[in-house]
C-alpha cells in the first residue's frame, strides 16, 4: 500500500482523477449540446463519455490492485501427452482387388516421381539459374 503513495504514483493518481473529471465534463457538455440541437449524435456522445470515465476508473483500480498484489506466481506447465504412434503403412491395392483404384494410385505415384525430378532440376530460391545443372 505504501508503494501507491510514492511521488510517481501520486502523479498517476492525479492524472486519473483529472482524466475522469474531464471525461465527465465532456459528457455534460455533449448533453447540453444534444438538448440545444436535438441531435441524436450528441446524445450518443453524452452517454459515451461517462462510460469512458467508468472504464478509466475500473482500469485504474485494477492497476493499483496489481501494483499492491505483485506479479502472479508462475504456474507449472503441464506435461505434454505422448504423441500417438504413426499408423502402419498401408498395403497397396492390387489390380485383382480394385483395378480402378490401383490404376489411380500408380498415376499418383508417377506424378510424385515427376514432381521430384522437376524439383531437382530447378534452382533453389536465391540461387542463379545458371547453377541448375551444377547440382
Amino acid at each position: 500500500m505504501r508503494r501507491l503513495l510514492a511521488p510517481k504514483w501520486l502523479a498517476w493518481h492525479a492524472f486519473a482523477v483529472v482524466a475522469t473529471l474531464v471525461m465527465l465534463r465532456l459528457g455534460l457538455w455533449q448533453w447540453h449540446r444534444s438538448h440545444a440541437t436535438h441531435s441524436a449524435q450528441n446524445l450518443g456522445y453524452a452517454l459515451q463519455w461517462p462510460a469512458f470515465a467508468v472504464f478509466g476508473i475500473v482500469v485504474w483500480f485494477r492497476v493499483c490492485r496489481d501494483a499492491v498484489k505483485g506479479p502472479p506466481e508462475a504456474k507449472p506447465v503441464p506435461a505434454r501427452k505422448p504423441r500417438p504412434e504413426p499408423a502402419a503403412a498401408v498395403v497397396p491395392v492390387t489390380d485383382e482387388e480394385d483395378p480402378e483404384l490401383a490404376a489411380y494410385n500408380r498415376f499418383l505415384a508417377r506424378l510424385h516421381e515427376d514432381a521430384g525430378s522437376t524439383r531437382r532440376g530447378r534452382a533453389a530460391p536465391g540461387r542463379p539459374a545458371a547453377e541448375r545443372g551444377a547440382q
